[in-house]
């Protein structure tokens, strides 16, 4: 006999073997799904932590990298502190609240000043300052960040910086309008009212637009005047703000913006459709607050245009705001 002959005869045979079964589905799970479970779990905790440390150190080294001589670790270093505010303030309680971080205010306003200073009319100048202007927006230190933001809302300054200086001053002052802790910087108001009598109606709107977020008797005076702006979005602006305040002298104004006449004219272009829409929400909202206050002659006059959004208005979105403004003018109708 062979050695092949010897080995094959001491294999059993074909008969004398487990039938074979294919692997159950339990089977597999256990092999593969598991593992890769456990696997991703250790990822996501090395994720997450790892997280947590790098985020404590970004913020630094992005504000010491706005120094840098080398424009590109610069740009980057803009970009990326942008960007580590957005995700911090999107975190909420969770954040590490960067927006009152006085470091990262000083660092982007520095280099604010340094941009304007520069006095770059390129394409690639204006859009650093337009960007530079936003992210201090995002900051809620205004005594550190306001002297930029009045300087680059300066008329030789190009008109988006200007208009972008304006809204982040806005939205920094509606955040502490909304804290129950209204702003009365006295330097930005006066720069605000200077604003309000410039050239350019985009200007007016927006400087109306902020002043109603301030504290203070000036910029109430201000409003007052902008009633009677021709622009029709600086009054209504006006007649907000003061709405904000809990006043009523900007009545004229928002039934002007409310009236058949004001909404019946097509909008012909986007921009159009989009201030014509925000004229007739923001003046809804108002009148919704200012119900309380106003008398029964008020109340009569401004509800037939209510009503008539509420039912024709081709925006939903303005139907439902409409009806939310006649149910608190009827509610409040006749009231002692």
């Amino acid at each position: 006999m062979t050695e092949f002959d010897h080995d094959s005869a001491s294999l059993p045979m074909m008969d004398d073997l487990p039938p074979v079964q294919p692997p159950s589905a339990g089977f597999i799970v256990q092999l593969f799904l598991f593992p890769a479970l456990i696997v991703m779990g250790v990822v996501a905790i090395w994720w997450m932590f790892g997280m947590i440390a790098v985020g404590e150190q970004d913020w630094r080294k992005l504000v010491s990298e706005l120094q840098s001589q080398n424009l590109l670790i610069r740009n980057r270093a803009m970009y990326g502190l942008a960007q580590v505010l957005d995700q911090d303030s999107r975190r909420g309680d969770q954040g590490q609240k960067l927006r009152s971080n006085r470091e990262i205010a000083q660092g982007l306003t520095d280099q604010l000043v340094i941009e304007l200073r520069s006095n770059s009319t390129s394409k690639e100048g204006v859009a650093i300052q337009e960007f530079l202007t936003r992210a201090l927006g995002m900051m809620d230190s205004l005594d550190v960040i306001a002297p930029a933001l009045e300087s680059a809302m300066e008329p030789q300054r190009d008109l988006d910086v200007r208009k972008c200086a304006i809204v982040s001053l806005s939205y920094v002052a509606g955040r502490a309008w909304e804290r129950g802790q209204p702003l009365s910087n006295t330097q930005c108001v006066e720069a605000l009212v200077r604003i309000s009598a410039d050239p350019q109606p985009v200007m007016r709107q927006s400087a109306a637009f902020a002043l109603g977020l301030f504290d203070s008797a000036e910029a109430t005076h201000q409003l007052e005047v902008l009633l009677e702006s021709n622009d029709l979005m600086t009054g209504i602006n006006a007649a907000i703000g003061l709405a904000r305040q809990g006043s009523t002298r900007g009545f004229s104004v928002l039934r002007t913006a409310l009236s058949t006449s004001t909404i019946e004219n097509t909008p012909e272009t986007a921009q159009e459709f989009g201030d014509q829409f925000r004229i007739v929400k923001n003046s809804l909202k108002a009148v919704a607050d200012l119900a309380p206050k106003f008398d029964d002659q008020q109340k009569n006059e401004l509800i037939p245009h209510v009503e008539e959004l509420a039912a024709k208005h081709p925006e939903m979105r303005i139907r439902i705001d409409a009806t939310a403004a006649l149910n608190a003018l009827n509610a409040l109708k006749n009231a002692p």
